[in-house]
């Protein structure tokens, strides 16, 4: 991101959704290129297009497409969000037709948010013998039908409905079957001839639309009550002479004003397909038609501030006028975007990707925004080894939350605490990280406000260290991305076949040990590893109990025994134990008590010589003290 004019710039944050890339979908950044949210993964289809803020039932909330891309358009719906990033509403076209398409889903302007215009991109089959230009012959051919409805929101229902077909000749389109990757070849319904290509709506207080078609090189004023052209810029059949531009291509048309002389639109002028160019470089344009005269002109113009001059959008591209006068424009298939004033000086220049990425943006936005997540903020705790005086690094992120303005961070070393207040960093782009003097076993942290309000907290975070085998490949803050073993002779399948003791092989057996800082003294505290002598101490209690089962059975035969008159039924005679002369049973438990005490006093003495208890944390032996019993560790 460029700052050219900082005390130019507009505030707010910039909507884009890029696709091609690995996580597409909406996504906010802030002025200054630091992502503030994304939906890839949230919910939904993973492709998203176009972003906007749209007031819905009196509130501000997200508007975008959703769907699945094709080759020059979409499949999908319109997703309605609110603040908190929960889809409160999902629109469809309506009718027995195609589901909606990429090209635009907005809010109906001037209906309160009640309803939405939306594009279709629709197969249908068509006679295209008749015109030899298509060299189309020997059967029923396929085109795309530019649709767009009207759709009230809560009902579904079309409220107005308009199909190029009806309107527009494909006779009249600059792009033939077969010509370009998005053209289509019109022989199938799956490759038919797009010949308008849809891809801007606007309406205004009379009830009448605005449509821009790519493919037809026109914008369409059309009847809001039975669709016919009302007048035409640009294309086979213009209404107007164009004084000193001309266009092709185009993306985005939108109205800014407009009287019974004059009207003032705004569009992004591609002026290129890819193979048929009409300006060296794409546009901004802000456009005067004089309806007395019949004529149009370009009345302000923006270019991309590239080191090379300026960017050719061979697709996709908006124009949006700020509220403070200056102009935002997305540059398409370049993933660029960029301010400027409204007298044409650039004074912000971002880009998401190069241009040899095949990444692509359809439209670039500016808008305020207040985004309240239902989440928690993501927590993530670390510490490099043992020695405390190294500290630990604690990493916060909170996606969508645009009011977090520091970070406040507790610490204990128990799971159930008890927490005390360790330190607080101001926020620092989407993650911010931040050092703790010593190490603890557990943290969580608090996003406050401006106004130090708590807005929410994390859940709370264990610490991780890493085995002394990935140490070394560690540094203070974290661990550098794993590799693969590489080895030419091993046989996956086999491998998944063979039933392994992992518990031999592992290297982390017999990790030696951890400091973990005590958190009422503040201190780090250690010990020595006590894994062998673990092994020798749980070896000598079982041998002790066998001892103790041995001498238990011999000191019940040597029992004084009572014989009695009664017999036994088979001639011999009944004996008691403990009724006879001597100590008795009595005695007997009596001297089996003090020799199991005897042996377990034997074993406490180890047990303290060895330097305490065995607590574990993320598989390394470390003190009870301050630690989670084992309850606390299965939670």
């Amino acid at each position: 991101m460029q700052i050219l004019r900082p005390e130019l710039v507009t505030p707010g944050y910039i909507f884009i959704a890029p696709y091609r890339n690995r996580d597409p979908g909406a996504y906010i950044y802030d002025n200054f290129g630091d992502l503030v949210w994304s939906s890839a993964g949230e919910s939904g289809p993973k492709v998203a297009h176009a972003p906007h803020t749209c007031q819905y039932q009196g509130m501000p909330h997200l508007c975008f497409f959703q769907g699945e891309q094709h080759q020059g358009f979409a499949r999908g719906h319109g997703t309605i969000m609110d603040q908190n990033y929960r889809v409160v509403k999902t629109v469809d076209s309506s009718g027995a037709g195609a589901s909606a398409d990429m090209h635009e889903f907005r809010m109906t302007p001037h209906s309160n948010g009640t309803s939405v215009l939306m594009t279709v991109y629709q197969p249908r089959m068509f006679d295209l013998t008749i015109n030899p230009r298509f060299r189309i012959k020997g059967g029923m051919g396929w085109i795309v039908e530019g649709v767009f409805q009207e759709v009230e929101i809560h009902t579904g229902r079309v409220l107005f409905e308009w199909r190029s077909t009806d309107h527009i000749d494909p006779g009249l389109s600059y792009t033939f079957p077969a010509t370009t990757d998005t053209s289509g070849d019109g022989l199938t319904e799956d490759t038919p001839w797009d010949y308008f290509h849809i891809n801007s709506i606007d309406k205004n207080t009379d009830g009448d639309y605005l449509i821009s078609a790519r493919h037809v090189a026109g914008i369409y004023k059309l009847s809001g009550i039975d669709g016919h052209v009302i007048w035409q810029l640009g294309g086979a059949n213009p209404s107007f002479n164009q004084t000193n531009f001309n266009f092709s291509s185009q993306h985005h048309a939108r109205w800014l004003s407009e009287n019974s002389t004059h009207t003032l639109l705004t569009f992004f002028d591609n002026a290129s397909n890819t193979f048929n160019v009409t300006n060296r470089f794409s546009h901004g344009y802000v456009v005067s038609i004089n309806h007395v005269h019949g004529t149009a002109s370009v009345i302000k113009s923006y270019t991309a501030p590239d080191p090379s001059g300026g960017l050719s959008s061979g697709s996709q591209g908006n124009m949006q006028l700020l509220p403070g006068g200056n102009v935002h424009l997305g540059w398409g298939e370049h993933a660029y975007f960029s301010e400027h004033t409204f007298e044409g000086e650039p004074v912000q220049y971002g880009l998401l990707a190069q241009r040899e990425s095949n990444v692509m943006i359809y439209r670039s936005y500016k808008f305020n925004w207040t985004g309240t997540p239902l989440t928690k903020p993501a927590l993530w705790t670390y510490a490099l080894a043992e020695d405390a005086q190294r500290g630990m690094a604690a990493y916060v992120s909170w996606n969508g939350a645009t009011e977090v303005r520091r970070w406040n961070f507790y610490a204990g070393n128990s799971s159930t605490g008890p927490y005390g207040f360790i330190g607080t960093t101001e926020k620092r782009g989407f993650e911010t990280s931040w050092r703790a003097p010593v190490v603890w076993g557990w943290m969580f942290a608090e996003a406050i406000d401006g106004n130090d309000r708590v807005l929410e907290r994390s859940e709370i975070s264990k610490t991780f260290v890493p085995s002394r085998t990935l140490r070394p490949f560690c540094d203070d803050w974290t661990c550098r991305r794993a590799e693969r073993v590489e080895d030419q002779e091993f046989d996956g399948e086999k491998a998944n076949r063979t039933v392994v003791d992992w518990e031999d092989l592992s290297p982390q057996r017999g990790w030696q040990g951890v400091y973990y800082a005590g958190f009422e003294k503040g201190e780090a505290r250690g010990r020595k590893g006590v894994d062998l002598a673990s092994v020798v101490l749980g070896m000598g209690f079982g041998v002790a109990l066998v001892g103790m089962a041995m001498v238990w059975k011999w000191l019940l035969e040597r029992a004084p025994v009572k014989s009695t008159s009664e017999g036994a039924g088979d001639g011999t005679v009944k004996k008691e134990f403990g009724s006879g002369s001597g100590s008795g049973l009595m005695d007997v438990v009596e001297k089996a008590k003090r020799l199991f005490e005897g042996l377990v006093g034997i074993g406490m003495q180890w047990r303290e010589r060895l330097g305490g208890g065995y607590a574990k944390i993320n598989g390394h032996a470390v003190e009870d003290e301050g630690l989670p019993s084992r309850e606390e560790r299965r939670d």
